[in-house]
C-alpha cells in the first residue's frame, strides 16, 4: 500500500526587524530583508508607520466628520462637489442619493431637524441627521473624503520659502517661517488660524536710582499708564538696563517703579529675528512656576525665549554663531561657530553676565551636539570628538574628552542612552559601572542594515519614546527607525514619504515635520495617511529552509497571524528559492484580516478578567517546489485602522534531496 506524504508545519514569529547583512542561508527566518513603512513592534512583529496631517488651529483633519442629512425635498445630484456653510462651519457635499445628501465638516456642527439650510441653489428642511452608517467599507470611503477636505482646508504659515521651526506650548503651536526681511513667529488660532505672535521691544534704560527695583516680571509705570515688564537684564555697573516688554518706548520717557522716578528711556527696538537660519529648540521650566514652561532656541544668529503666548525674548550673549542648545543642572547651554560653549546662570537663561557665573569653555572644534544624560554629565559633541562636562556649577566645572570619534549634527537623541550617527555607523554612548565613565558602541543595527553615513546623508532625527524608537531622517528619502530593546538589540526598518522632508521639531509630545509647501504637519497615530497621500507598506520576510536548506519542499498553505481594528485588506505574494529566475504565476493576491474584539475568562460572577485580543488567522494556498520560500505582503489603502502581523505558519510536504 503507498504511503501518503507527510504534512509539516513551521511558526514563525515575526521579529519586527530587517537583517541586510547575514547570508541568505544563515539568516533567521523571523527577519525581514525588506520592510518599507512599517515599524517594529517591542512583543515582536510589525504594524504600518504613523501617519500624518497638516494643522493651523482651526482645522483638524483626523478629527474630520461625515453627516447623512436626510431632507424634505429631493436634492439634485449635481450637488456633488459644493463646498456650504454648515452651521457655522466649512462644509462638502461628497454623495447625493434619493433625500439623503452626505456631506464632510468639522466635528460638532451645531445643526438640527427641522432646520432650514442652503446648499448652493438647493434649499430644505432637514427631516434626519446623522453621523454614523453600518456599512464599514463606506464608512472608511467617506472618512477618507472627510481627511482629505481637511487637509485642503489647512492654510500654511504666512511668509516664504520653508518653515524654519516648530513650537509647542501649552497645546499651541508657535511657527517660524522667512519674510522678504526677517524671520516672523506665528500662534495657532481656533477662529483666524495662523496669526502673528505679540509684538516685544528692546527697550534700554539709564538708571538713575535703585537698579534693585530692576526685575523680571516687575510692573513700572511710563505717563502714568502701568506695563510688565517680561525680562529685564541689570548691566554690572548698575548705570543702564535692558527691559523687554510688549510696548514701545520714546526716548527720555522716565521709567517710574514703586513711586520712584529709576530712569529714561535711552532707546526702543522691535524685536525681529534674522531669517534663513532654521531653529533647534528645547523645552525646560527654569522658573518653578505652574505656567512657566518655555520653549528655548537658537537659530545661528540669535538664542530666544519663546512664552506661551508666541512672545519672543531674546537672549543677549556675548558671542556670535549660537548653534546648538539644551538644559543641564538648571543652566541654559548653547554652543557657538568656533567650538566655544556657554552657559547663563543657574535658574536665569535669559541673564549671561560672566560677573555672576556665566562662562564659556573652548573645545578645540566645531560642535555638533549638546546633551544632558540621566548621570548628570553633560555631553559635547563635535565633528572629531566628544567630551564631557563634569560637576555642578561653575565652581567644579571639569570637562574631560571620552572619544576621538565624533557625531554628526542633527542626529544625537536619546532613548535609554544618547545615540547618534558617526564615521563608524549608529553610535550609542553607554555609561560604564564606574560612575561618570562612558564608552561608545556600535548598534547591531548599524550592522544589519548595511548602514553608511556617507550613503544614508541622515539630516534630522527624533524619538518616540512610547515605543522606545529613535527615527533618523535621510536628505535622499529613506528614513530609519529603530526600536531599542532592553538587552541592547534593535530591531529596524525603513520608511519614506511622498515629499521632500526640509525640517524635523519635536516637543514634549508631538514630532512635528516640515515640506515645501510651508505648512505645519505633524505625526499622529490616528492618521492613515500621509496628509491624504496612501502609505504604500511592504513587508518580505526572509528566505526560509524550515531547517533543510538541501531538501525540495511542496508548498501547501500558509496562516497568517494578525490583528487589526474592525477589517484591513492587504496583498500576500510569495518567491521560491532566492536564487531562482522563477516566481509563483499568481502574485498579489488579496487577503483580509480581522480583529478588535477580544476574549474574556469569567472567574466570578459578576467579575470577568481579559485574557487575550481576537487574532485573526486566514489560510491561503501556496504552490510550488524549492528548497526555501519568502512570502510578502503589502497594502495601500487610503483609510484603515493600524494592523500587527506577528507571526506565520507554513505547511508543506518534504519530497526529496536536492540535486546539483
Amino acid at each position: 500500500m503507498a504511503k501518503l506524504p507527510n504534512f509539516s508545519s513551521q511558526f514563525i514569529a515575526m521579529s519586527g526587524g530587517v537583517d541586510l547583512a547575514t547570508p541568505p542561508i544563515a539568516k533567521a527566518s523571523s527577519d525581514a530583508i525588506m520592510a518599507l513603512n512599517v515599524q517594529p513592534l517591542f512583543a515582536g512583529g510589525f504594524a504600518r508607520i504613523e501617519g500624518y496631517e497638516c494643522l493651523d488651529g482651526k482645522i483638524v483633519p483626523s478629527e474630520m466628520k461625515y453627516y447623512h442629512i436626510v431632507f424634505q425635498d429631493l436634492p439634485p445630484e449635481n450637488l456633488v462637489g459644493i463646498e456650504f456653510d454648515l452651521g457655522g462651519k466649512p462644509a462638502k457635499v461628497i454623495e447625493v442619493i434619493e433625500h439623503t445628501v452626505t456631506v464632510i465638516s468639522q466635528p460638532n456642527v451645531t445643526v438640527f431637524t427641522k432646520q432650514s439650510i442652503t446648499i448652493g441653489d438647493f434649499s430644505s428642511v432637514i427631516t434626519f441627521i446623522t453621523s454614523s452608517i453600518g456599512d464599514v467599507t463606506k464608512h472608511r470611503t467617506y472618512l477618507a473624503k472627510a481627511f482629505q477636505f481637511g487637509v485642503e482646508l489647512t492654510q500654511p504659515v504666512s511668509g516664504v520659502n520653508a518653515l524654519r521651526g516648530v513650537v509647542e506650548l501649552n497645546d499651541k503651536l508657535i511657527a517660524f517661517r522667512d519674510s522678504e526681511d526677517y524671520c516672523n513667529a506665528f500662534i495657532c488660532d481656533e477662529v483666524t488660524g495662523w496669526a502673528p505672535v505679540p509684538k516685544t521691544y528692546i527697550i534700554t534704560v539709564s538708571i538713575s536710582n535703585h537698579p534693585e527695583y530692576l526685575i523680571d516680571n516687575v510692573k513700572f509705570t511710563v505717563n502714568g499708564q502701568e506695563y510688565i515688564a517680561l525680562s529685564v537684564n541689570v548691566a554690572t555697573d548698575n548705570q543702564t538696563a535692558v527691559i523687554i516688554s510688549h510696548t514701545p518706548f520714546t526716548n527720555e520717557q522716565q521709567i517710574t517703579i514703586n513711586g520712584v522716578i529709576i530712569g529714561k528711556v535711552t532707546n526702543c527696538d522691535e524685536v525681529n529675528l534674522t531669517k534663513g537660519g532654521v531653529f533647534e529648540v528645547i523645552y525646560h521650566n527654569f522658573y518653578g512656576g505652574v505656567d512657566t514652561q518655555y520653549a528655548y532656541a537658537c537659530n545661528g544668529h540669535e538664542v530666544i525665549e519663546i512664552r506661551q503666548d508666541g512672545s519672543i525674548i531674546p537672549i543677549s550673549i556675548n558671542a556670535k554663531y549660537p548653534q546648538h542648545i539644551t538644559s543641564h543642572k538648571n543652566h541654559l547651554f548653547v554652543s557657538f561657530k568656533g567650538g566655544q560653549v556657554g552657559h547663563s546662570l543657574v535658574g536665569y537663561p535669559t541673564k549671561w553676565s560672566v560677573l555672576l557665573g556665566a562662562e564659556q569653555f573652548g573645545l578645540g572644534d566645531e560642535i555638533t551636539a549638546l546633551s544632558s544624560t540621566a548621570g548628570g554629565v553633560l555631553l559635547i559633541c563635535c565633528e572629531n570628538k566628544i567630551a564631557a562636562l563634569y560637576g555642578s556649577t561653575s565652581d567644579d566645572w571639569a570637562l574631560k574628552d571620552l572619544s576621538k570619534v565624533g557625531i554628526q549634527s542633527g542626529t544625537l537623541r536619546t532613548v535609554f542612552m544618547p545615540i547618534g550617527i558617526s564615521t563608524s555607523g549608529i553610535t550609542r554612548i553607554d555609561q560604564t559601572e564606574q560612575f561618570g565613565d562612558f564608552k561608545l558602541s556600535e548598534l547591531d543595527a548599524s550592522r544589519k542594515l548595511g548602514f553608511n553615513p556617507l550613503d544614508n546623508k541622515i539630516s534630522f532625527s527624533s524619538t518616540q519614546s512610547n515605543r522606545n524608537q529613535i527615527r533618523f531622517y535621510s536628505s535622499i528619502g529613506s528614513h530609519i527607525c529603530i526600536m531599542l530593546l532592553p538587552d541592547g538589540s534593535t530591531r529596524s526598518t525603513y520608511f519614506n514619504y511622498p515629499d521632500k522632508l526640509i525640517g524635523v521639531w519635536q516637543s514634549n509630545q508631538h514630532t512635528y515635520l516640515a515640506f515645501n509647501d510651508g505648512k505645519v504637519y505633524r505625526q499622529n497615530e490616528n492618521c492613515y495617511s500621509f496628509a491624504g497621500k496612501p502609505i504604500e507598506w511592504l513587508i518580505k520576510m526572509a528566505f526560509n529552509h524550515c531547517g533543510s536548506p538541501t531538501t525540495i519542499k511542496s508548498w501547501h498553505s500558509a496562516e497568517l497571524q494578525a490583528t487589526t481594528q474592525g477589517e484591513a485588506k492587504l496583498k500576500y505574494r510569495y518567491d521560491l528559492d532566492y536564487n531562482a529566475t522563477y516566481h509563483a504565476t499568481q502574485l498579489n493576491k488579496d487577503i483580509s484580516i480581522f480583529g478588535g474584539g477580544g476574549r474574556w475568562n469569567d472567574a466570578f460572577w459578576n467579575n470577568f478578567l481579559w485574557s487575550a485580543e481576537d487574532y485573526s488567522t486566514p489560510t491561503f494556498q501556496l504552490n510550488g517546489y524549492s528548497r526555501n520560500i519568502s512570502l510578502s505582503f503589502s497594502g495601500n489603502e487610503m483609510y484603515a485602522p493600524n494592523f500587527e502581523l506577528t507571526g506565520l505558519i507554513l505547511n508543506y510536504i518534504t519530497r526529496r534531496l536536492y540535486r546539483v
